[in-house]
């Protein structure tokens, strides 16, 4: 489930490149260098800090973040939308023969010469090692998924493994320690495989790893340092130390910004958007992202099971004027679960324009009439609805009103509930309050992998604690259409699955997609090559970057 949890914990349009021109630059610094950068160091700051530096067992985004910079991948994912070869150099294809045509066999083949921080050969017994550990059930790992469809994995030589899924399961290469939902990296055999669990390992706050940086020192509380590995296989980093600095207050973060404290602050929040594009010396730059923010409906509460309640609550939504207040204009409308820029995305579904007058017909073909304080009920039940949220959330406490406003002006109660962050996004035996539909509508946010695939989100079989469809949603048409995108390698054919599935979601409205994320990054404007991807992570060229 972990790219459920990530999604909750963290919270498009744009296709082709990522980046956004540059929205702010500012001060003479940004023509001719600033007198306060630190030549080969980068002084990087967010607001969270990492629980591990182990994301095999982490359970926040910063950890696999920060695993790109010490850790490697089979492969990573640039800002081109592209898999890059990392610790394998060719990405499996049935063109290619990297797939059998059965589907169910891929053969990787792993870079030679990779040395770990340590100075021992990477290889495949590393490989097989840590799909191991993402399936040892005494490792508190976050998700298995894509992972339990592997049956076996043969070694051919030290750089060649075959894996034998069960069944056919097409986002298995955007799933299999690649920058995914579920973004692990592989972990050395050598220092780990004589251990029952990883859970609580001296490795966790100091892993060795293949990446272009390794971890010299971490105290909870204070800044991470990592240094350039000078044996990294693609050669040493331009850099030379990074510094990560957890900093949990975002006011201070800007005065870290103002005072030249910090040379880079990514994902930051979209309150201080204003006051980011006044900085002198840096540019702020905007990237669409593959996440969106949405009003989750429980499809099973009685008043909610009417589709002609569930449309009317999407109707009577001004989405535009909820981004322009709530986001400062940072995010952009979602139309589907599908960010734009998403080989998978369609545009061809049914359209919910604010439309307070239709709201209001629909609501009176359903039979709910408007009583003497404005709010509507039938036989003796009121229309009202609970919001269910995280507290603390400035952003979900700025959505509630504005949407308790748009539905009170069509007839319908909208009581908001928030709920401590570790119960509201608990798991289902724990009691979680999104995972358990304990809610009318609930408010947050998805975070999906490099693969379309979010079949755990919607199909019949994925109730919680099977997966992760709090919606209790359930429709046969859409199981077959993610039957034939889970089950074909065949692009043409997963994308009209995915657009079967995007009307299906339209029409019936099991959630109201509100805004699809863009990532906003504050950068001292001497950085060079930081180059945001579109999904899972900022830090997948490390290596390039430069100050």
């Amino acid at each position: 489930m972990r790219a459920f949890v990530l999604a909750l914990v963290v919270a498009i349009a744009g296709t082709g490149c990522s980046n956004v021109p540059t929205v702010g630059t500012s001060g003479a610094g940004a023509r001719a260098g600033n007198a306060w950068t630190h030549h080969g160091l980068l002084r990087l700051a967010n607001l969270q800090e990492p629980d591990t530096l182990n994301p095999v067992v982490g359970n926040q985004q910063i950890d696999f973040d920060l695993a790109f910079l010490w850790g490697g991948f089979l492969f990573n994912f640039s800002d081109r939308n592209e898999f890059v070869p990392e610790l394998a150099t060719e990405m499996p294809t049935l063109a290619n023969g990297g797939i059998s045509r059965d589907g169910k066999t891929i053969v990787y083949h792993l870079r030679r010469g990779v040395l770990w921080h340590d100075g021992k050969p990477f290889g495949a017994d590393d490989v097989i090692f840590t799909w191991h550990a993402v399936m040892n059930k005494k490792n508190n790992v976050g998700s298995t998924v894509g992972y339990d469809d592997i049956a076996s994995i043969e070694k051919r030589d030290a750089s060649t493994i075959a894996v034998h899924l069960k069944t056919v399961y097409a986002p298995f290469t955007a799933t299999f320690f690649v920058p995914s939902s579920n973004p692990y990296p592989v972990l050395p055999a050598h220092l780990l495989a004589r251990y029952p669990d990883i859970n609580r390992v001296a490795y966790n706050s100091q892993p060795v790893g293949t990446g272009p940086f390794v971890v010299q020192r971490w105290a909870r509380g204070s800044k991470i340092v990592f240094s350039a590995n000078p044996h990294y296989w693609r050669g040493a980093p331009k850099l030379k130390e990074i510094w990560y600095m957890p900093v949990p207050d975002e006011n201070t973060i800007v005065t870290q910004l103002r005072s030249h404290e910090v040379d880079l602050e990514y994902n930051a929040t979209q309150a201080n958007f204003a006051q980011f594009k006044r900085l002198d010396g840096y540019r702020t730059v905007l990237t669409p992202f593959t996440g969106y923010a949405e009003l989750a409906i429980n499809t099973s509460a009685p008043i909610l099971t009417d589709v002609r309640v569930r449309r009317a609550l999407r109707y009577a939504l001004d989405t535009k004027r909820i981004i322009a207040d709530v986001t400062h204009d940072v995010d952009s409308p979602a139309i589907t679960d599908q960010p734009a820029f998403s080989w998978a995305y369609t545009g061809d579904v049914a359209r919910y324009l604010h439309d307070a007058a239709k709201s209001r017909a629909l609501l009176d073909a359903a039979r709910w009439k408007v009583g003497a304080d404005g709010i509507r009920s039938k036989d003796g039940r009121r229309l009202s609805l609970v919001i269910a949220g995280s507290s603390g959330s400035a952003t979900g406490n700025a959505v509630d009103i504005l949407v308790q406003r748009d539905w009170h002006d069509v007839g319908i109660e909208a009581i908001v509930k928030n709920y401590p962050t570790s119960l509201f996004f608990a798991s289902a035996g724990a009691g979680g309050i999104v995972q358990n539909s304990k809610f009318d509508v609930a408010f947050y946010s998805w975070l999906n992998g490099t693969d379309p695939d979010d079949a755990t989100l919607f199909m019949c079989d994925q109730f919680p604690p099977a997966g992760q469809n709090a919606y209790r949603f359930c429709n046969a048409e859409l199981d077959a259409a993610e039957h034939v995108a889970l089950g074909q390698n065949d692009r043409a054919k997963r994308k009209i699955a995915y657009r079967t599935i995007q009307r299906i979601l339209a029409r019936d409205v099991p959630m109201i997609p509100m805004y699809f994320i863009r990532r906003i990054s504050v950068q001292n404007s001497d950085l060079k090559n930081y180059r945001v991807a579109q999904a899972v992570t900022s830090f997948w060229n490390s290596y390039e970057w430069e100050i």
